[in-house]
């Protein structure tokens, strides 16, 4: 059996693993990171989320084997399971959820919290589980969907992605309802009513009307990134995207015009998860087998 571990550096620490700070002088917009944690021993973590009610994290595990054929990331294999750690990082479970007979997990990816459930994407299925008690409830087909990706909510509605039909689907109880995506979907974020959408293939950022009538309208970003994955919406308006290929996390300006690398993480950072209320940074290492975890501050605040 996997065991998970989590190491604690302290404050002001040498880092390991090719992973980079910023400090000193701090940049004109305010915004730096300091690596504090780093949990090794996952499997394949793609997606890190945090219960904004209570600080509780959890990672999707998609425990895939490092060869085989290509869509082993994406199949009904029961292999899948999710982590979870307490409030700043300190581990719960390392398997907190397992596939089960009758509750399988598979392949799983995106990860969003509403409710007091957990809502999880699991190739053409959302799996959902009480985070008081960790039991599955009833999963939610979404028909034509094969490969659901990223699953977010503005606090009303569940939103999944789907990397391979270019939609978004939006939950609503036993309601769905399509929406056209950007080519190759990725993570979600939302801001001040405003949908964000990462797309893997294009490597841009696009607003997504969250009825479906206006066709998704992208940045105009794409040539400074080559492989998005998650997207986060600061509290000054700045943006945050993970690059798996660039091995970083970029920040883009309230204005849409600037980007620069806030943090250098090799191990192919996926669907990072932000703790507002404590100021971390959730960064799933997805070739690590691991997630670093970071303090997130604005020295202009």
């Amino acid at each position: 059996m996997r065991m998970v571990l989590v190491t604690v550096l302290a404050v002001g620490a040498m880092l390991s693993s090719g992973c980079s700070i910023l400090l000193l002088g701090g940049p004109s917009d305010g915004w730096r990171v300091e690596k504090v944690m780093h949990v090794s021993g996952l499997a394949v973590p793609e997606c890190a989320t945090v219960a904004a009610e209570t600080g509780d994290v959890f990672i999707s595990n998609i425990d895939a084997p490092a060869e085989g054929p290509a869509n082993r990331y994406n199949t009904d294999d029961h292999q899948g399971f999710i982590t979870r750690l307490k409030p700043g990082g300190r581990l719960v479970a390392g398997r907190w959820v397992n596939s089960e007979i009758n509750a399988p997990v598979n392949s799983i990816k995106g990860l969003c919290v509403l409710k007091g459930v957990i809502y999880a994407c699991d190739v053409d299925h959302v799996r959902r589980m009480s985070i008081e008690t960790g039991q599955a409830m009833e999963p939610i087909l979404i028909p034509g969907s094969k490969f659901l990706n990223d699953a977010a909510t503005d606090g009303k509605y569940i939103y999944v992605s789907d990397s391979n039909t270019d939609k978004i689907h939006r939950l609503d109880g036993d309601k769905q309802i399509e929406i056209p995506g950007p080519p190759n979907p990725n993570g979600i974020a939302f801001s001040d009513g405003k949908m964000f959408v990462v797309s893997w293939k294009a490597h841009e950022i696009y607003e997504v009307d969250m009825n479906g009538i206006v066709p998704p309208r992208p940045l105009g970003l794409a040539d400074r990134f080559a492989g998005l994955d998650g997207v986060e919406v600061l509290s000054d308006g700045s943006m945050l995207v993970s690059d798996q290929k660039q091995n970083r996390i970029a920040l883009i300006s309230p204005n849409r015009k600037s980007v620069r690398t806030l943090v250098e993480v090799k191990g192919g950072p996926a669907d990072f998860g932000i703790d507002r209320t404590r100021g971390l940074l959730y960064i799933p290492l997805i070739w690590d087998n691991s997630l670093a975890v970071y303090k997130l501050t604005n020295s202009r605040k």
